[in-house]
């Protein structure tokens, strides 16, 4: 099993920010959850926080007051802290992926 640390970092407008898997996991009892009437298929990332599907992009800027730069910014600090991330896929971005949302390689 992964190791799931505490906070993870996030840069907004050049700043570096803090989120705690506790800001995650309140701001996600705040939010409806995706598969609720707040579905779109126009946002492919979302985190599992619980029992619910939520947009990664809005669960950070839910859970910290601030919104990140980015969809991948998003998605790397909520996988930072163990939430398991979901992409939503259909037509091309089955075969050929989003170019804003690729996974960086390490």
């Amino acid at each position: 099993m992964r190791n799931k640390p505490d906070s993870a970092e996030f840069v907004s407008g050049g700043t570096r920010h803090t989120v705690t898997r506790a800001q995650v996991e309140a701001a996600a009892s705040r939010l409806s959850p995706a598969h609720s009437a707040t579905f779109s298929k126009n946002r492919e990332w979302y985190a599992l926080v619980g029992t619910g599907l939520h947009y990664v992009t809005d669960l950070v800027a839910e859970a910290t007051g601030t919104k990140p730069s980015d969809v991948e910014t998003a998605r790397l600090a909520l996988d930072a802290l163990g939430f398991p991330i979901v992409c939503w896929a259909w037509g091309d971005l089955l075969t050929t992926g989003h170019p804003g949302h690729r996974v960086r390689s390490t």
